[in-house]
């Protein structure tokens, strides 16, 4: 199963940040913003959660060899029988998944945590066990090593960001990946808010919600 909204809390709620805390004090306190508090939300959903207990997303069971399976629904398209010999066709790797708001976040955190230009393998090995609470599934730790291996440009970022609710996200979502603590991530900030068209006054709001200064 590839849930991304599981994933952005599991980084919030550990932190990203080398001296951070997470967001989960900034949800309890109701700073944060849309999708950042969906995923909070969603990864507090997720520990939760009883043992064994299926969530949303997760497959039916498998039904018996020789038993039909259950009729189409109305309006959905049957899917194709398997090839013959009964060799399935493979899935699309994580990927290759359609991004959706929850994975730009992600990228966006990954990012702003290469400021410098290099995610070393100490800071891989941080982020991941960050993500152990969380339990992530083979097609979850695939596309998680993907990104970090890969970050994504600003100018990639920044064309998904496709309204400005979505940039204001994806610039909390990046000052909360990092300390802010040298030229490169200022840079890189700065670059950024830019790219997004923040006015100073979001960028002010944005970061009294997390409890810094604007410093560039």
């Amino acid at each position: 199963m590839f849930n991304p909204e599981k994933m952005l809390g599991g980084l919030l709620r550990g932190g990203m940040r080398r001296g951070g805390g997470g967001l989960g004090s900034l949800v309890k306190g109701g700073a944060a913003l849309g999708l950042l508090g969906v995923a909070m939300e969603a990864v507090e959903h997720y520990m939760n959660k009883p043992a064994g207990a299926a969530g949303p997303g997760m497959p039916p069971p498998i039904p018996p060899v020789g038993a039909s399976g259950p009729p189409p629904l109305p309006g959905r398209p049957v899917a194709p029988p398997p090839p013959p010999g009964g060799v399935a066709v493979q899935a699309p790797t994580s990927a290759q998944a359609p991004t959706n708001d929850a994975v730009l976040m992600i990228r966006a955190m990954i990012a702003a945590a290469n400021a410098d230009g290099a995610i070393d393998a100490d800071e891989r090995g941080a982020i991941l066990d960050r993500l152990k609470s969380v339990q992530l599934s083979p097609e979850e730790h695939q596309f998680i090593m993907h990104e970090l291996l890969d970050p994504k440009p600003v100018h990639t970022i920044v064309a998904a960001a496709a309204s400005p609710e979505l940039a204001r996200q994806v610039y909390l979502a990046s000052i909360l990946a990092i300390t802010v603590d040298t030229d490169e991530e200022i840079d890189y900030l700065r670059h950024l808010a830019e790219q997004l068209r923040l006015d100073r006054d979001t960028l002010a709001t944005l970061h009294q919600q997390v409890g810094m200064e604007v410093i560039f």
